[in-house]
């Protein structure tokens, strides 16, 4: 076998590992360049194949057929390499306009070679070849005069091609100069080969064209690395339109944090422009970084750091950085710094700060205005009062209290709770303070005092309601220790279930104090007895703001020394642990168990550290108990 047949038959599996390969290459044709490649995959098939058919022909005519074939390949490898660069670069293909433009020249060349008489412009055979029969080896044409214009054009398109990927792979930085010199070798080696065959340099007539054998290392080298080192992936491909468009500086540093890459996000916040900041040291230009470089390990997490920036006298923006291990296959390759600009967002969150601060100082002042902050000396009795705010973290809240002098010098309280929250709630609250202070300071009855709250609360534009406790001190009467009281059968407690009351019988007391109360759809108040027994006094009444006309009533509670009272809204009984309710029982409990060592003592300071005890302990008691409650507010009177 000579060696032109050997050589046909190494073209033709070629051609064959062509077709394979452009199988490959078409299950990735999505990736950017992947349809050009696959058409310059089917180019070099037709060029090679055609050119090992032609290598065994030993007749002119059998020769011009495959070498007219074999141009098919020569004239549409150009266009499938532009296309394959303007995808590859980001660019749109070439379409059907550009299609029909570089088309032009090829169906030139193709038509010529068609017809015998326009043949020989482009290749022409010797004719002792065409004279001579059958030959000993194949007939090699001769370039005729219209060759050199469709090379030269070919040429140019192949040089154009390669420009636009060298220049992309170029721009990028140093990480990607390894996949430049391999696109730019792997192509001028070939193209190079090819102008030199084709000027006569490579031995007179009948030399091979070393082109197609040099196809077989250009595609094989071109598919490896194209998906081996992935230069059809994302990066550098879509650089322009993702890296460069990005709204987050980004820099790329080598494995001695180096800048090797930048986009103009972060060339802007770092003030010059990408070249100058290729090659610097990134703790040169963001020293507050360093601390985050030393935290990331390889095979790690990112890190995360802020890094304050000043980029001009009096300027400063406020970074967060993002630091991420680039790894390879043969290890760290670099990492990358992601540059956040957070400036606005601080100053944000500064600007909410300051409001939220002035918000607070206005609902603290509001509150503080609705709520008495300290509560007036009662000859008789000691009071103690605590809140809560809700768990939702509602600063201004409807529960208030006031304690005030009535008409004629006695004392009156109320404890209130107004329905919702917020500044419509405040001014409700306010109405109802001081309505209440005005109707007793006129001397108005308890029950009167609610029936015109009633109708203040109903004009109200709010639509809200509230319910109250209030209670008039009728007067202390300060008695020998050896005089007697007995229980009024005017004044009915009832019992608490699984508490016991005390009947109406005598007991001997220093002192007592007769209340007067009345509920407007308020949770009606405990008293523990001196001897530890807890009744439930007053009578339930109805909400006030609902209807024109209230339902409530009066009733007489007398406490005696060492008796106490908790008066508190229904923030305590109806908190919350899941679907259970703290409860009325439980707030007996509480009362029952708290002070156990006052109870009994009579005076001044036992009653006073008895009304700060219950105070404490009960709000203690919901705080600790309950996941979710309203705003709480207790009132406590215990007599000396």
């Amino acid at each position: 076998m000579s060696r032109q047949l050997l050589l046909a038959a190494g073209l033709v599996l070629g051609g064959l590992g062509y077709l394979a390969l452009a199988w490959y290459v078409w299950r990735y044709r999505r990736s950017a360049g992947g349809r050009g490649l696959f058409a310059i995959l089917l180019a070099v098939f037709v060029w090679t194949t055609a050119y090992a058919l032609e290598l065994t022909c030993r007749t002119v005519a059998a020769a011009e057929v495959w070498n007219t074939i074999k141009f098919l390949g020569v004239v549409s490898l150009p266009p499938a390499l532009l296309s394959f660069s303007l995808e590859y670069t980001g660019r749109r293909g070439l379409g059907r306009r550009g299609v029909a433009v570089f088309g032009v020249v090829p169906v030139a060349t193709i038509v010529s070679l068609l017809v015998p008489a326009t043949r020989d412009l482009i290749h022409t055979y010797p004719a002792a070849l065409r004279d001579g029969g059958v030959l000993d080896q194949a007939p090699v044409p001769l370039n005729g005069p219209l060759f050199w214009v469709q090379a030269a054009y070919n040429y140019g398109i192949a040089l154009s091609a390669l420009g636009l990927i060298v220049v992309q792979l170029s721009r990028i930085g140093r990480l990607y100069r390894r996949q430049a010199a391999l696109v730019t070798v792997t192509a001028l080696v070939p193209l190079i080969a090819n102008i030199v065959y084709n000027a006569g340099l490579l031995g007179g007539p009948g030399a091979l064209d070393p082109l197609p054998f040099l196809f077989t290392v250009l595609t094989v080298v071109l598919v490896w690395g194209f998906f081996r080192l992935r230069l059809l992936d994302l990066v550098p491909v879509a650089r322009d339109a993702v890296l460069e468009q990005m709204a987050d500086g980004v820099l790329v540093l080598d494995a001695l944090d180096r800048v090797v890459d930048a986009n103009p996000v972060a060339a802007g916040l770092l003030g010059m422009s990408t070249p100058k900041l290729i090659g610097r040291y990134v703790t040169d230009l963001l020293p507050q970084v360093a601390s985050v470089l030393g935290q990331l390990e390889v095979g790690g997490p990112p890190v995360r750091g802020d890094v304050r920036l000043a980029v001009a006298p009096g300027d400063t923006r406020d970074l967060a950085v993002t630091l991420t291990m680039l790894v390879t296959g043969n290890g760290p390759a670099g990492r990358l710094l992601l540059l956040h600009d957070v400036t606005e967002r601080q100053q944000a969150q500064l600007r909410l700060h300051d409001l939220l601060a002035e918000q607070t100082r206005v609902a603290d002042t509001l509150q503080a205005g609705l709520r008495q902050t300290t509560l007036p000396q009662v000859d008789g009795i000691q009071m103690a009062v605590r809140s809560l705010a809700s768990t939702d973290g509602a600063r201004v809240s409807g529960d208030f209290w006031d304690v005030h002098r009535v008409f004629g010098g006695d004392w009156a309280f109320v404890l209130g709770d107004v329905a919702g929250k917020g500044v419509e709630a405040a001014a409700l609250t306010a109405l109802a303070r001081y309505t209440v202070r005005t109707l007793s300071a006129e001397g108005r009855t308890p029950v009167q005092v609610l029936e015109q709250l009633n109708r203040a609360v109903l004009d109200d534009v709010s639509e809200r309601f509230c319910t109250l406790v209030y209670g008039r001190i009728d007067g202390a009467d300060l008695l020998k220790n050896t005089a007697l009281v007995a229980a009024e059968p005017a004044e009915p407690t009832l019992p608490i279930t699984g508490f016991s009351t005390l009947g109406n019988v005598s007991r001997e007391v220093p002192t007592s104090v007769h209340l007067t109360l009345v509920l407007g759809g308020h949770p009606r108040p405990l008293v523990r007895r001196r001897d530890g027994l807890i009744e439930q006094v007053g009578e339930p009444g109805m909400a006030l703001g609902l209807v024109g006309r209230v339902e409530v009533r009066e009733r007489g509670v007398r406490l005696e020394s060492g008796d106490v009272l908790l008066a508190c809204t229904d923030g305590v009984t109806e908190a919350r642990r899941g679907s259970e309710q703290f409860g009325e029982e439980r707030l007996a409990e509480v009362l029952a168990s708290c002070a156990a060592g006052l109870l009994g003592r009579t005076g001044v300071t036992a009653a006073h550290l008895l009304a700060e005890a219950v105070a404490d302990r009960v709000v203690d008691a919901v705080s600790e108990w309950a996941s979710r409650r309203d705003d709480i507010a207790v009132l406590v009177i215990a007599v000396p």
